[in-house]
């Protein structure tokens, strides 16, 4: 399904790379930069992101980003040129 994405959800992904890009240019060997780029290339292909820690079976697409479309977290991918 080729669904178009929301202003809001645009607005998001540029909040998300802005953060992203800062991170990169502050700390470019952040574990917390290396977890984000894997989960997102692992979202952007479908899959849930990984359980989110909490020890109650949840994954991070279905906490922090339930109902996003692949093709945010691709579009995310794509302009962190995060190969996916």
């Amino acid at each position: 399904m080729n669904r178009r994405l929301t202003n809001d959800q645009l607005d998001r992904i540029d909040e998300l790379v802005e953060n992203y890009q800062e991170l990169t240019r502050s700390m470019p060997k952040s574990g917390l930069l290396r977890d984000a780029r894997n989960v997102h290339i692992e979202m952007a292909k479908g899959g849930d992101g990984g359980p989110t820690g909490q020890g109650d079976g949840t994954t991070i697409r279905g906490e922090y980003y339930k109902g996003l479309p692949n093709a945010f977290f691709q579009r995310v991918c794509d302009r962190m040129r995060w190969e996916w």
